[in-house]
C-alpha cells in the first residue's frame, strides 16, 4: 500500500538542496481558477513558512505570522487521513496542507545547507532537530514516527544529495496534487517499442466452458507479528493495535480479536482463516501472490524483521497449498526501509540485494532458474506455464514516488520496461498469451505518471496476447480500465483488494475463472467476512462468505471493450456506480455508514477509468454522463447510502484560503 505522505516530507525535504524556487508561470493550464489561486497561496504560504521558520530555527523566536500560520495549518489538516490516505485521495484542504509543507520544508532545508548549519560534520544531528521540529509544529505526527522515519531514511537522502542535484520542481511537482503541478521536461522515459498498435476496442470474449481454470489471489496481506486484540485501537501514530489501552480509557478503543477498522493490520489467526478457507472451499489451479507482507508501522521496521515475516507468510502458502504454483511479486512494503529499491549504481550499504537474495531463495521452488537472474538484479521475472501461456512479475515500485532512488537517476528504471517489451515481444512471436503481476496499478495516483505512460504504451501494443494484470496496494476491490492513446480500451486491470483491514474495509480475498486457451478472465468473484460481527464471537471462525460475482452484478462481458460498456451504464445509472463503490470497499460497516455522495460517484468513476494519473481524458468523458444522470436523478436517502457530505472536513480548501489570506492582512 502507500506510503504515509509524511515520508514523502521527508524525503522530498531531505534531498532537495540547491534547488530553485516554484514559479507560477510554470503551473498548468487544465488548473481550474480555484486550483491556481491555491497554487499561489501555496507557493506564497511556503515561502512565508520557511522564512520565518528558519529565523525560529536558529533564534527560538517566533515571529506573529509564522505563530497564526502554524495554527491554521495545524489546525485545518485532518492528521490521520494523511497518513492513511493516498495523496491523490485527499480532501482538498489536506492536499493543501501537503504541498505547502512540502515546499516549505523544501526552501527551509535549502537555506540550511546553503548557509551553514547542515553543511558540517553534524549535518545529520541539525537536519533531524530541524526535521523534528518542523513536525512538531505543524502537528505532523508523534515525535517517536518522524524520528524513527529520519533515522530510517537519511542515510539514502544524504548519499543523493552528495551525488547529484537535486530540482524541487522534480519532487514536490510529482506529488499526485494539483496545485503542486509545474510543467517540466525533467524525468521523460521514451521506449522503443516495435510493431503496430490496435486500432480498435479490445472486444476478445472467450466463451466460459468447465474446463475453465481457477485463480486464487491474495494480496496486502500486511502480517503484524505484535497485533494484540484488546490493545488501543485510536492510538496517534500511523498504526495502532499494538499498545496497552490506557487505563481508564473508554473500552470501544479495544482491537477487535480479528483486527480493527481502525488503522491496524493482521493478526496471524485472521491469515490462518484466511488461507484455510480458500483452501477447503475452491479447486485452485495456480495462486497470485500481489506483495506487502510487512505491516505499515514504516517508522520502526527492521531488516531481520521483514526477512522472518517473508519467511513465514511463504512457508504458510506452501503449507497450505503444497501442491498449487504460486507466483508472487513485489510489494512497496517488502524492502526496509519500506519502498527504498535501488539498482547497480547504489552503494552495498544502501541496496536491498539482501531483498532480492532472500525472495529468491523463497520463490526458487516455484520459478525455473532462468528467472533467477533477474530477480536477484531487480526483483522481476518470467515464467512459462504452459507452452502457449506465460506470467509475467513486475516489480512496479520503479513507478512508485517514495521511491527515493528515483530522485537519484530515473533513467535507470527504464530497463525493467524494456526487458517488459522484449520479453511480451518474445511471446507474441512464440503465440504465447501473458497475465502482468504488477503490485501497484498504474492509475494509481502515486505511480510516476511518465513511467505509466510508457507502460501504457507497452500494453496497448500488446494488447492482443497481455490477457490480465494483477494487482493490489490500494487496498480496495477494484479493476481499472487501459486505454491507448487513441481512446481504445486495450486491456484490464484486476484489483484484489487486501487481506488487512487497513482502512475501514473487510478482509477479502478474490477467485478468477480463465478459459483454458487465452486465460482471459471470464468471471471473477470476492470472497469476504464481516468485521464486526467476527469480533462479536473471538472464540468462533469468521463466516467467511462469497459476497458477489462479478458478472452477476455487472456485466457478462469481461472484455475491455465490455467493461468500457460498464463504465458508460453506471455513468448513466448512478445506483450501479453504487453497487460498484460499496464492493470497492467490500461491504465495511464504516464505508457504507459514510455513505458516497455526488463528488464521491464522480471519483469512483474516474478511478476505474485511469490508468495514467495525468491523462484524464475517458474519466472526464465518463463523469460528464455522470453529472447529467445525477441532475436528473431523483433524490432519496438511499441514493446516496447515507452518504450526504460524505468525506467533508472541517476545513474546506476556500475557507482555509480565506483564513490565512485575512491573517496576512492582519498581520
Amino acid at each position: 500500500m502507500k506510503l504515509i505522505w509524511s515520508t514523502a516530507l521527508w524525503g522530498l525535504a531531505l534531498l532537495l538542496v540547491g534547488c530553485r524556487a516554484f514559479s507560477l508561470p510554470n503551473v498548468p493550464d487544465t488548473l481550474t481558477k480555484e486550483e491556481r489561486l491555491a497554487a499561489l497561496q501555496s507557493v506564497s504560504i511556503a515561502e512565508e513558512i520557511s522564512r520565518d521558520y528558519l529565523k525560529y530555527h536558529r533564534t527560538g523566536v517566533q515571529t506573529d505570522r509564522l505563530k497564526q500560520i502554524g495554527y491554521d495549518l495545524r489546525n485545518s489538516h485532518s492528521r490521520k487521513a494523511i497518513f492513511t490516505e493516498s495523496m491523490a485521495d485527499l480532501n482538498s484542504a489536506d492536499q493543501f496542507f501537503v504541498c505547502t509543507l512540502c515546499r516549505s520544508t523544501v526552501n527551509v532545508l535549502v537555506r540550511t545547507f546553503t548557509e551553514g548549519e547542515l553543511s558540517g560534520p553534524q549535518r545529520e544531528a541539525e537536519a533531524k532537530k530541524l526535521s523534528l521540529g518542523v513536525c512538531d509544529y505543524f502537528g505532523i505526527s508523534t515525535q517517536e514516527v518522524c524520528s524513527g522515519l529520519f533515522d530510517l531514511n537519511w542515510p539514502i537522502f544524504d548519499f543523493i544529495f552528495n551525488e547529484t542535484a537535486a530540482d524541487s520542481q522534480s519532487f514536490c511537482s510529482m506529488l499526485p496534487i494539483n496545485i503542486c503541478q509545474v510543467k517540466q521536461d525533467e524525468y521523460n522515459l521514451t521506449l522503443t517499442i516495435q510493431g503496430d498498435s490496435p486500432t480498435e476496442h479490445n472486444s476478445e470474449l472467450p466463451a466460459r466452458s468447465s474446463e475453465d481454470l481457477v485463480i486464487l489471489q491474495f494480496t496486502d496481506i500486511h502480517y503484524d507479528p505484535l497485533y494484540a486484540a484488546g490493545s488501543n485501537a485510536e492510538c496517534d501514530e500511523p498504526m495502532c493495535c499494538r499498545t496497552p489501552l490506557a487505563e481508564g480509557a473508554d473500552s470501544s478503543s479495544a482491537a477487535g480479536y480479528w483486527s480493527d477498522y481502525r488503522a491496524c493490520d493482521t493478526p496471524i489467526h485472521l491469515i490462518h482463516s484466511a488461507f484455510q478457507h480458500a483452501k477447503d472451499n475452491h479447486k485452485i489451479d495456480w495462486i497470485y501472490h500481489t506483495g506487502d507482507v510487512p505491516p505499515h508501522n514504516v517508522w520502526s521496521t527492521t531488516k531481520q524483521g521483514n526477512l522472518d515475516m517473508l519467511t513465514e507468510i511463504d512457508g504458510l502458502l506452501a503449507e497450505y497449498f503444497p501442491n498449487t504454483p504460486i507466483y508472487p511479486c513485489l510489494g512497496n512494503h517488502e524492502p526496509h526501509p519500506t519502498n527504498v529499491f535501488g539498482n547497480d549504481e547504489i552503494p552495498t550499504e544502501l541496496s536491498v540485494k539482501w531483498l532480492y537474495e532472500h525472495v529468491w531463495s523463497l520463490w526458487s521452488k516455484w520459478l525455473p532458474a532462468e528467472a533467477e537472474t533477474t530477480v536477484l538484479r531487480g526483483g522481476y521475472y518470467t515464467v512459462p506455464i504452459s507452452k502457449d501461456f506465460r506470467v509475467v512479475a513486475l516489480n512496479s515500485m520503479d513507478c512508485y514516488l517514495y521511491n527515493w532512488w528515483l530522485y537519484y537517476n530515473a533513467t535507470l528504471i527504464q530497463e525493467q520496461l524494456q526487458w517488459f517489451h522484449d520479453t511480451l515481444l518474445a511471446a507474441e512471436q512464440s503465440g504465447e498469451t501473458v497475465h502482468v503481476l504488477a503490485h501497484i496499478p498504474a492509475g494509481d495516483g502515486d505511480c510516476w505518471s511518465s513511467w505509466s505512460k510508457e507502460y501504457n504504451r507497452v500494453l496497448t501494443r500488446f494488447s492482443g496476447i497481455v490477457t490480465g494484470v494483477f494487482s493490489g496496494h490500494t487496498h480496495k476491490d477494484e479493476m481499472n480500465l487501459h486505454y491507448s492513446e487513441e481512446g481504445y480500451a486495450t486491456v484490464v486491470n484486476w484489483n484484489g483488494g487486501s487481506l488487512t483491514t487497513y482502512s475501514d474495509t473487510n478482509p477479502n480475498y478474490r477467485v478468477y475463472e480463465v478459459d483454458p486457451k487465452r486465460k482471459q478472465v471470464v468471471e471473477h468473484s470476492t470472497y469476504i467476512f464481516n468485521l464486526t460481527a467476527a469480533n462479536e464471537k473471538p472464540d468462533e471462525q469468521p463466516e467467511w462468505f462469497l459476497e458477489y460475482e462479478f458478472t452477476k452484478e455487472f456485466t457478462e462481458d469481461t472484455s475491455p471493450a465490455g467493461i468500457d460498456k460498464l463504465l458508460v451504464q453506471m455513468a448513466e445509472k448512478p445506483d450501479l456506480l453504487r453497487k460498484f463503490r460499496r464492493y470497492k470497499f467490500t461491504s465495511s460497516d464504516p464505508k457504507i455508514a459514510e455513505g458516497c455522495d455526488d463528488a464521491c460517484l464522480s471519483k469512483t468513476i474516474c478511478r476505474i477509468a485511469t490508468s495514467n494519473y495525468q491523462e484524464r481524458t475517458r474519466c472526464k468523458e465518463l463523469q460528464e454522463i455522470l453529472a447529467d444522470s445525477l441532475e436528473n436523478e431523483d433524490k432519496t436517502d438511499d441514493n446516496d447510502n447515507g452518504g450526504g457530505a460524505a468525506g467533508l472536513k472541517a476545513f474546506s480548501l476556500a475557507s482555509l484560503l480565506a483564513l490565512l489570506t485575512a491573517s496576512a492582512i492582519l498581520n
